[in-house]
């Protein structure tokens, strides 16, 4: 009987101490779908018919904007297979404030980009 007792309230105090160190560790419930600080991950895909060489020679504007960090290569979402090209610019900043305005203004204008959106 003082054995059960004694597993009863270790098994109860370490219950309870869970998540007092948990929160003291730094962990939380903040949700930001994997994208919580730079580099953020800009997902720009092609039109359908768009070349590679096409693709990289478009992505290459955006390298002198202030908020890219890099330029990931074109790649089609299953290798081997037919399909638009997508690709991906790092960059400093999400699409808080106003500095995202001129780059996202400029991939829709372009004529070889379908999409370009920070994925959730």
């Amino acid at each position: 009987m003082g054995l059960s007792v004694r597993v009863l309230a270790s098994t109860t105090a370490a219950m309870m101490l869970v998540p007092v160190l948990l929160a003291a560790a730094g962990c939380s419930t903040k949700s930001c779908a994997g994208q919580c600080g730079p580099p953020f991950q800009l997902q720009v895909v092609f039109r359908q018919g768009t070349s590679e060489q096409a693709a990289i020679a478009a992505m290459r504007k955006y390298q002198a904007s202030p908020i890219v960090i890099r330029i990931g290569q074109p790649h089609r979402p299953r290798s081997g297979t037919p399909g638009q090209w997508t690709a991906v610019i790092y960059t400093k900043k999400m699409p808080l404030g106003s500095s995202h305005i001129p780059l996202l203004t400029c991939l829709h204008r372009s004529p070889a980009v379908m999409q370009a959106s920070w994925p959730d």
